[in-house]
């Protein structure tokens, strides 16, 4: 009697625990900038967007029904690239007080690993179900790439004064070939709305604000616009 009900009450245990979950590997892209002050001393910034790629799973646990939806937590991990452009101009003064311009224009690649925890209500059929989602995310520096051009205008000729490309490294590198950020813990919070269509393809658009700064001298948050498609497996028989 033993071998026949333990495996019965194994199935039951393990459908109930799998039921209605769904694992959603995804890939997208990523549209972000910083929301920093300044970041070129002495001279006026200009921000701008940067562009990148994510890709990652997601698994979506329902919690209870709510209403004409679906209340569900999913945890997910994503390599996700955030960054930033930034144009600085200005009026400088050399060591003999002469009077030139300088331009640069920098654009940074920033690599991490990210952990999101978000909440999600969902509500619709097989054909389009819509969901809205929150919830607190943390991410970890891995590196990434740079390149930076500059030049300078004495009034009759504009010379390229540096045109360099290197790693993005954490904490204050000594490398002359990398450029450092202070910071490699990105904490913020995200929120996002998407869709599923025929239980087979899953929408996302999520925007997320972080709460660290990467550089500890100045207002230098992370802004991240992602878009990503996605393929629900389904761990129900």
């Amino acid at each position: 009697m033993k071998k026949i009900i333990l495996p019965i009450l194994s199935g039951i245990f393990i459908s109930t625990i799998t039921f209605g979950q769904t694992i959603i590997p995804k890939i997208g892209y990523t549209h972000s900038t910083w929301g920093a002050t300044n970041y070129v001393t002495q001279l006026n910034n200009s921000f701008s967007s940067q562009y990148g790629f994510s890709f990652g799973v997601a698994y979506s646990v329902p919690l209870k029904g709510l209403g004409i939806g679906m209340l569900s937590l999913q945890p997910e991990v994503s390599f996700v690239q955030k960054g930033f452009k930034v144009d600085a101009q200005g009026e400088l003064l050399d060591i003999e007080n002469n009077a030139f311009f300088l331009t640069s224009h920098q654009e940074y690649t920033i690599h991490y690993l990210e952990f999101p925890l978000m909440t999600k209500y969902e509500f619709g059929n097989d054909r389009f179900k819509f969901s809205i989602s929150a919830g607190p995310s943390i991410a970890f520096g891995l590196g990434g790439k740079y390149k930076a051009v500059s030049t300078i205008f004495d009034g009759n000729v504009t010379t390229e004064l540096a045109n360099t490309t290197g790693d993005i490294k954490f904490f204050k590198s000594k490398d002359n070939q990398s450029v450092s950020f202070d910071h490699n813990i990105d904490a913020g919070i995200q929120f996002g709305i998407g869709a599923v269509l025929y239980n087979r393809i899953a929408l996302d658009v999520r925007y997320g604000n972080s709460f660290t700064n990467t550089n500890e001298y100045n207002d230098s948050k992370n802004r991240v616009l992602q878009f990503t498609i996605g393929v629900p497996i389904s761990l129900k028989d």
